[in-house]
């Protein structure tokens, strides 16, 4: 043990020797601080690249991000960039959840104007419900923007086809089907002239849950879409008759309309509490003459084929 000692005293004073400022290892050297280089490390560094096509948009600005990537130094591994997980789109509501209160409905008027070739000067007036007061305000003021502006866009295309004594012009109204705590449901109605005696009715809808703004189909409704469609095709052509039947309307003009398939039905339709109100495109069920027929499925007539736990189910017992 004393040699090892020795040895390693020995060597401890080579060690310091240039540190200190007199020879020795006695106790009257003085120290000296030193400086001692590592060798490099492995260490990573950080590059800022963009993607291979296009940097990200911050949400909340609006502007072009870069994306961090990590390049790791040789005999380091590289930890991947993070992606981000997609917003959830909303979807269908299965049963929409009440609010406290129903939605306040307000109109605003929808503008425009200009020329065309063939029309001459042309004009838009469209009478637009904007909505408040519920959760889902948002979303259904966005689809009732997109609907007017679509209906509005499909007018102006057509302005070529136009001409003729007469003016070209749009008039859009909207009337209210159902606004409970659940349900917000919106007729559209509109008149279409394109010169001369060109002129045409249209009808659309929009159905929403209020709580969430969440959009409902009319297949949403249905135990199964081929039952749904079989129950209003036999419960409209009933209707139909009997309300355009004075009109000398036969089953010759309904029922090639109302055959059992959901497109026939779901252009234009609107929860109401007496029943499901079913609007059909000119000439789809009858002469042009008149314009575009509503009738009224009652719920009790349909309520075997409504899912119980869907849109309708509050109409289903």
């Amino acid at each position: 043990m004393a040699t090892r000692m020795a040895r390693f005293g020995a060597v401890g004073c080579l060690a310091m020797a240039a540190a200190l400022s007199a020879s020795g290892c006695g106790p009257s050297a003085t120290p000296s601080i030193v400086f001692i280089t590592l060798p490099p490390q492995a260490t990573p560094t950080m590059t800022w690249v963009p993607l291979p096509q296009e940097s990200p948009t911050d949400m909340a600005t609006g502007e072009a991000t870069a994306v961090a990537t990590v390049t790791a130094a040789p005999g380091a591994s590289a930890t991947p960039t993070p992606v981000p997980t997609p917003i959830p789109t909303l979807g269908p509501t299965a049963s929409p959840t009440a609010v406290p209160a129903i939605a306040v409905i307000v109109s605003t008027t929808v503008s425009d104007s200009g020329n065309s070739a063939q029309c001459g000067a042309w004009h838009v007036t469209f009478n637009k419900p904007v909505v408040s007061g519920v959760s889902g305000a948002v979303p259904i003021n966005a689809a009732i923007t997109a609907k007017v502006t679509g209906y509005i866009n499909d007018f102006k295309a057509q302005l070529p086809l136009g001409g003729g004594a007469g003016p070209c012009s749009l008039e859009g109204n909207y009337s209210v089907g159902l606004n409970s705590t659940t349900l917000l449901s919106l007729r559209f109605s509109m008149v279409e002239a394109l010169g001369g005696a060109d002129v045409g009715t249209k009808a659309g809808s929009l159905d929403y849950g209020v709580a969430d703004g969440a959009s409902m189909a009319l297949t949403d409704l249905f135990t199964g879409a081929a039952a749904g469609a079989s129950a209003l095709s036999t419960q409209t052509r009933a209707l139909l008759l009997a309300k355009l039947g004075p009109d000398g309307v036969d089953a010759s003009y309904i029922d090639p309309g109302t055959t059992p398939v959901m497109s026939n039905f779901e252009a234009a339709w609107v929860f109401t509490a007496a029943g499901l109100e079913i609007t059909f495109a000119e000439v789809q069920v009858a002469p042009s003459v008149e314009g575009t027929p509503a009738v009224v499925v009652p719920w009790a007539s349909i309520k075997g084929v409504l899912k119980t736990d869907g849109p309708a189910g509050q109409f289903a017992h």
